[in-house]
Formats: C-alpha cells, sequence, structure tokens
C-alpha cells in the first residue's frame, strides 16, 4: 500500500564521520573505532574536500600528518568527545532539524519494529505526514530511503531529519536501540513521547552484562521532554523497575488497571478488538495481528499516540489495511494446507513469543532456525530449550555463521536440549536445504516456522556476504504471496 519508489538523500554532506559523504568544504569528525580509526582516513577525506578535522583531545598528529593538514589549508579542532561532537556539529550545520519535528523514540529488546511501523501507520492512516526510521525499513512519506542501521549514524540521522522537513512532514516515528543511546548517536534529540517495550537476554557481545545494557536503555527516558510522555510496560519486570526509578513516566499493562493505559482484549475470528482505557476515557481498536505480544505493541502505539496529542477516538479502524510487518510473523499458505511464517525472531524472549503464539495454532509445529556467529553465545541453550518446549519437529540450521564454525554454534544450541523431553530433530547446516526440508515434513494443519532472518536477504560466512532470500527458497510451496505476506 505504500509508495516503491526510493528518496535518495544527498551524499555530500556538511558534517560527517565516514569519508564516503566528505565534499567540499565538508567537516571530517576523526572517530576511533573498535575496528578501525578515523585518523587513518584524514588523507583520502582532505583529498575529498575536508576543510574542518574534529578530533578528540589528546589525539596526537604526527608531524607528517599535520604537514598534510596545512597543505590542504584545513584546520584542526579539539572536542572532549568526537561522537558527541558529529550529533552537536550535524545538527548545527543543518538548523538543527529535530527541533521543527514531533519525533518519538521506540525500544526495547523485542517489538521495536512492529510497535514503530504500526505507529507510522496509523498517522499516515488518519492523514498526517509521518516518517519512519526502522530496522526493516526507512521511510518518508510513503516513500523509501537507503539507509544502514537500526538507528542511522548522527550524520545520517541529521541528514534524514533534514529531508524530513524539506517533504513538510509533521511526525517521526524511530527506533532507538541501546547501542545508539550508547554511542550517542541520538545525542541532542528530545523526544516529544517514547515507548519502552520490555527487556530481555540479547547483545551480550556488545554489553558486558545484562545490567549494563539495561542501564543503555534506560537513558532514553532522559531524552523524553515530558517524563510522562514516555511509556513503560509495566507487566515487564524490567519495566516495572524503570517505573519505579521513575515515577513521573506513564505506563500501560493488560494486567494491572492501575495503569495510565489499561487494555483488554475481545478475541473475534480473525481479528482482535483491544478495548483501552486512559484518563477514564474508552476506546476500541481493530487489530488483526497475531499475539499477545502485538496487543502489548498497540498499547505502547496508543501510549505514543495519546503524547502526541492524537485523539485515539480517530484510531479505531487506522490498523485494518496495516500491511504484515515486514519479516513480522509474514504468512504464507503452502500447497499442502499447511502454513508458513517467517519471523526475525533470534534471541529467547522473541523465541518464546512466536513458538507459544504459533503452538496454540496448530497440532504439528516445526521450526527451523539457527543461531548467529559472532553473538552473544549465552542465548543459544536457551533458544534450543525454547524451540523444543514448543515444537514438534526442530530442524537446526546455520545463520549468518560469520567467523564461527557452524558445527560448534549448532553445538551449543543443543546444549539447551533436555535428553527427557521427546521430539523429532533434525541437524542440516544448508539453510536451504533446512527450509525444503521444513516443508516436506509439513502435512496439512501444519505450522512451519522459519526463524532468525525475517527480511534480511543475505547470508554471513566468513567476511563474504551472499544473497539469501527465503522468500524465494518457499515460492515453490505456496499457494500465492498475497499482499498480506
Amino acid at each position: 500500500m505504500y509508495n516503491s519508489d526510493t528518496i535518495s538523500l544527498s551524499t555530500i554532506y556538511p558534517v560527517t564521520g565516514h569519508t564516503d559523504f566528505v565534499g567540499q568544504g565538508s567537516t571530517f569528525v576523526v572517530i576511533a573505532g573498535s575496528k578501525q580509526n578515523g585518523l587513518d582516513y584524514i588523507p583520502l577525506a582532505l583529498q575529498k574536500g575536508a576543510k574542518t578535522l574534529v578530533v578528540q583531545e589528546g589525539t596526537i598528529i604526527s608531524s607528517e600528518l599535520q604537514e598534510l593538514i596545512d597543505g590542504h589549508g584545513a584546520k584542526v579542532e579539539r572536542v572532549f568527545c568526537c561522537r558527541k561532537a558529529l550529533s552537536e556539529l550535524s545538527a548545527r550545520a543543518l538548523g538543527y532539524p529535530a527541533h521543527k519535528l514531533k519525533i518519538a523514540a521506540v525500544t526495547g529488546t523485542k517489538g521495536k519494529t512492529s510497535t514503530s511501523y504500526m505507529a507510522y501507520h496509523m498517522l499516515q492512516a488518519i492523514g498526517k505526514k509521518a516518517a519512519l526510521i526502522s530496522t526493516v525499513e526507512k521511510r518518508i512519506g510513503a516513500s523509501l530511503v537507503q539507509m544502514p542501521l537500526t538507528t542511522p549514524l548522527p550524520d545520517q540521522l541529521q541528514m534524514f531529519l533534514a529531508e524530513c522537513v524539506l517533504r513538510d512532514v509533521e511526525y517521526v516515528i524511530m527506533e532507538v536501540s541501546a547501542q545508539a543511546l550508547t554511542l550517542q548517536r541520538v545525542e541532542g534529540i528530545e523526544f516529544d513521547a517514547g515507548v519502552f517495550t520490555n527487556f530481555s537476554h540479547e547483545h551480550l557481545e556488545f554489553y558486558a552484562n545484562l545490567q549494563e545494557y539495561f542501564y543503555a536503555k534506560t537513558l532514553l527516558v532522559a531524552k523524553i521532554k515530558k517524563a510522562e510522555n514516555m511509556f513503560i510496560n509495566m507487566d515487564d519486570k524490567h519495566g516495572a523497575h524503570l517505573l519505579e526509578q521513575n515515577p513521573s513516566c506513564s505506563s500501560f499493562s493488560l494486567l494491572e488497571k492501575k495503569a495510565t493505559l489499561h487494555g483488554c482484549t475481545h478475541l473475534e475470528k480473525h481479528s482482535t478488538m483491544v478495548h483501552v482505557r486512559i484518563n477514564g476515557q474508552l476506546y476500541d481498536i481493530f487489530l488483526r495481528l497475531l499475539g499477545t505480544f502485538n496487543v502489548y505493541n498497540l498499547l505502547g502505539v496508543l501510549g505514543m499516540m495519546h503524547a502526541l496529542n492524537i485523539d485515539l477516538s480517530l484510531l479505531k479502524f487506522a490498523l485494518k489495511d496495516l500491511p504484515y510487518v515486514p519479516g513480522r510473523m509474514e504468512q504464507y499458505h503452502l500447497k499442502n494446507g499447511a502454513r508458513c511464517f517467517i519471523d526475525y525472531a533470534h534471541n529467547p524472549s522473541s523465541f518464546e513469543a512466536v513458538l507459544s503464539t504459533l503452538r496454540a495454532m496448530t497440532p504439528h509445529l516445526i521450526v527451523v532456525f539457527g543461531a548467529a556467529g559472532n553473538r552473544d553465545t549465552q542465548k543459544r541453550p536457551l533458544m534450543g530449550a525454547i524451540a523444543q518446549k514448543h515444537c514438534d519437529v526442530v530442524i537446526l540450521t546455520s545463520d549468518n555463521p560469520r567467523d564461527e564454525n557452524p558445527v560448534l554454534i549448532a553445538r551449543d544450541v543443543e546444549a539447551g536440549f533436555v535428553p527427557t523431553m521427546p521430539f523429532e530433530f533434525h541437524k542440516e547446516l544448508n539453510r536451504v536445504k533446512a527450509i525444503e526440508l521444513g516443508y516436506e515434513l509439513t502435512k496439512q494443519d501444519s505450522i512451519l516456522a522459519i526463524l532468525g532472518k525475517g527480511r534480511d536477504e543475505y547470508q554471513i560466512v566468513g567476511a563474504l556476504t551472499f544473497p539469501f532470500r527465503e522468500r524465494s527458497i518457499i515460492k515453490p510451496f505456496v499457494v500465492e504471496l498475497d499482499s498480506a505476506a
């Protein structure tokens, strides 16, 4: 239902941390990354026309490099924190575009993408001009914008926001990852509304422990203009703890009537009617997405809409035409009467949410999944245990092994299996063959769940990235790829 045309942002930035975007007169911010040092790229930045170099206090510039800088007529500025400077200088150079927009942020371990996508669609459906920054898509109005990363780097983000201003966008809905908060990608942006979806085991390849990861998520609270415009899921134990720390924030819940926004559900044949109470007002909202987790996502969205002063009575049927969120519970009807769901679930909490939902829908559940290489290893056996608990058949395969041995990754997952719990198990590390095997094992009324990649259309092995499209693999088995899928 959205445009297929693509907006291309300018390739020359006034301020940038990447030489790809340096042009005549650009300011190049020198960031010492974990793998690469921006100092090594100063000669290229100068060659492409950079006239100001921003470096961290205490950075030693060799005499040879200083001579090169002088030869190009460039100047060096020193700052306390280059990451923060990249955000602030980019915003200043573009006229502080965030100040001219209403921006809402969504954070949490899972549900960020679905919540953001749902909020963006609601705004579009009631005639508001909105933009979206999410894992699966970046959009301005109804048009796609090609950008990497869940939360773009500060220079890219500010260019995106500046383009929104040029195109008369009023609202921007964006996912804000923990890493984005830690690495100061949203520094200087004050959000008009915020949502905390939930918290669970994830990203221990980046954070030393779960406490550090949780703390990173909590940094969003201080970036919301008004505390009451931050809506936190109080049914999540970490959300409840966050509310204890920040009692001025608002809450949403399916379990606690004392929540700022309380919801209950009425299941219909092919949809759910969610009854919502906030500030003594009652609203009925139509939802056709599967799973209790999507009801929680909806409550977060409604809290956000309330914070943005949107009349919730306008939203009753705003999700009626919501397309499936790309890579999130994408449903396909198979030729033998079975169904297939492709989902991005790749951690224990998302496995539990997706597989428990699918388990209730079928007498025969098959799952195909792997675990990513060079990522948090502690979650692998947990994912194995959850798959075994809910599924009749588990097919263990590969999923972006990167520099790790797929055989050893699979062993880590298998360590979570309980020997006394019977189930059918197959190990096929060729992901194409694993998916094909999954279809062969289906029968009428089976559900085949393919987890881990969602909308990602690649496989990373070593340093190489190969095209890999799961929709193409299952296409021969599908009755028809309808628009809902």
